[in-house]
């Protein structure tokens, strides 16, 4: 991550999950799961060339877990502590919204996904009190869940205990009264280099926007973005939040276009000016039908939840960014 003259400010972390703005509060970056699978089949081919598809989850060898059609699960459940304030913590549930589709190259190793996903939320804090450390999603330990209306039943975990808020698995899942609400998420997944580069909106007062979205700022002066619920929000107010890269396009109630605060990945982020994730291709020949070790990346945005909590710790809305590590394996 870059400042506006090219000083490195940050350098974002192999497998880990960055968000928010350059107010951020919660410890940077998070765990992602680590044994998640994903398929996805291979609709057409030329030479080396082949064209990526979804997977159904009644197809061969597919389940709802590891399938990339509408609805299916992507990874386990990813828990997103907060040390800092233990209350604001979150457990997130990720499932597609939209049939994935992509590229790869047998012989490169090159692959590009795009998998948007929901990221429903649940304001979990800490939802397994009897086991040490902070876990924001029901942990499995010893094939057993702790925490969630799984609580004392059996599961299997779906990845590894890399720290105190692992292992996770479907199997013990939050509680559904918890649940404040879905995110909608632009994953666009690639083993090449992302890079995306903040505007300044001084017509606002905002530098370093990277995700914007309409805000009242100059207007009533309330900070609300469209689509807030709360009352003291001005009126008319849109259904949700409507993103935006400019002042032009945002209504003349919300005229402002902003994320929470500049910049990204805080605390002290308000400098970034530029994020870069860099990928690495499946190393060999796919075609032994062996898994290769391969890196995809991906920087998106994160629009606000609208609960005030939630936002203030995370600095949403704001942008986001992941690495992935992982293996690459073509099935016969």
């Amino acid at each position: 991550m870059q400042l506006s003259n090219g000083t490195v400010s940050k350098n974002l972390a192999c497998s880990g999950l960055f968000t928010g703005g350059g107010g951020n509060t919660v410890p940077l970056p998070y765990a992602v799961p680590d044994m998640g699978s994903s398929l996805t089949g291979v609709s057409a081919c030329s030479g080396t060339a082949l064209t990526l598809a979804n997977v159904k989850s009644n197809d061969a060898g597919a389940t709802n877990r590891n399938c990339t059609s509408v609805g299916c699960l992507f990874g386990p459940p990813l828990p997103i502590p907060n040390a800092g304030s233990p209350a604001t913590s979150v457990c997130v549930i990720n499932s597609v919204t939209t049939d994935a589709t992509g590229t790869a190259d047998c012989s490169s190793g090159a692959s590009h996904i795009s998998l948007p996903l929901n990221s429903e939320i649940f304001l979990t804090g800490d939802i397994a009190p009897d086991v040490a450390g902070l876990q924001p999603c029901p942990v499995c330990l010893s094939n057993v869940c702790h925490g969630g209306p799984n609580n004392g039943m059996a599961c299997t975990p779906a990845d590894s205990p890399q720290n105190a808020t692992f292992p996770t698995t479907h199997d013990c899942p939050p509680p559904v009264a918890l649940d404040i609400g879905g995110l909608p998420i632009a994953f666009d997944l690639t083993t090449g280099t992302k890079s995306v580069t903040a505007v300044n909106n001084t017509a606002s007062g905002q530098n370093n926007v990277f995700c914007g979205f309409c805000r009242d700022i100059n207007n009533l002066g309330t900070g609300c973005f469209a689509g807030d619920p709360n009352p003291a929000c001005p009126t008319p107010n849109p259904s949700a939040p409507v993103a935006c890269t400019s002042n032009a396009g945002c209504p003349a109630e919300y005229p402002d276009c902003e994320q929470r605060s500049a910049g990204a990945f805080g605390p002290a982020g308000g400098g970034a000016h530029t994020i870069t994730e860099t990928g690495s291709p499946a190393a060999g020949d796919l075609t032994d039908g062996m898994g290769h070790s391969s890196t995809l990346v991906s920087i998106f945005c994160i629009q606000p939840t609208f609960n005030a909590t939630v936002d203030a710790a995370g600095d949403l809305p704001g942008p986001g960014a992941v690495s992935l590590f992982g293996t690459a394996q073509l099935l016969p």
